[in-house]
């Protein structure tokens, strides 16, 4: 579906739904709202470094703030660490509230940030290692190092998860991994586009 600027893909709409049979009404605001202080985060970040957003598409891998311009590596990271410390501030003023859903988002919402600082693609720590590694090396030899470390990074959760999900039968930290498994984008690597997640 689209309208304008903004997209959303049938199975990004199926998610949200999946969401809201799991959990009614009550389970949306306490998911939406983190992810609304993240994603406004980053929109203004973009816009202070003088950036125009061009288009928002919800898909499987999140909500993709496309957008104009042309960044320096120190508005890169600015715009990528926004999000992040937009969800960070979000979870300390929610978790001072009298209200369970309300704190519970908060724990949510920091969950999301020190998930979203790993140093993968297209996670926001992803797009900070990317423009620090632009900063100091050749591009050739940044790219072989951040798809190593990915790699290691990955293995590493996945075999957390599956360990996580058979000693405490929970399944988030594992569908986390193959989530961030399945947004890899090989031909990505550390090249630029004009998008924030």
């Amino acid at each position: 579906m689209s309208r304008g600027r903004v997209t959303i893909s049938l199975l990004a709409a199926c998610a949200v739904l999946c969401l809201y049979s799991r959990g009614g009404l009550s389970l949306l605001p306490t998911v939406l709202l983190p992810l609304a202080a993240h994603e406004l985060s980053h929109v203004l970040a973009l816009r202070a470094a003088g950036l125009r957003v061009t288009g928002l598409r919800l898909e499987p891998r999140g909500l993709c703030i496309r957008y104009a311009g042309d960044a320096t590596a120190a508005g890169t990271v600015a715009c990528a660490l926004a999000g992040p410390l937009g969800g960070a501030l979000y979870a300390m003023a929610a978790s001072r509230s009298a209200l369970p859903w309300l704190r519970d988002s908060a724990a949510l919402s920091l969950l999301l940030t020190a998930f979203n600082l790993l140093p993968i693609l297209p996670l926001d720590g992803g797009r900070v290692f990317s423009a620090l590694c632009e900063i100091g090396m050749e591009e050739e030899r940044a790219d072989r190092l951040y798809r190593v470390l990915s790699r290691v990074l990955l293995a590493l959760l996945l075999v957390g998860g599956v360990g996580f999900a058979a000693w405490k039968k929970a399944t988030p930290p594992l569908a986390a991994a193959i989530w961030l498994l399945l947004a890899q984008n090989e031909e990505e690597g550390l090249a630029k586009n004009q998008e924030i997640i």
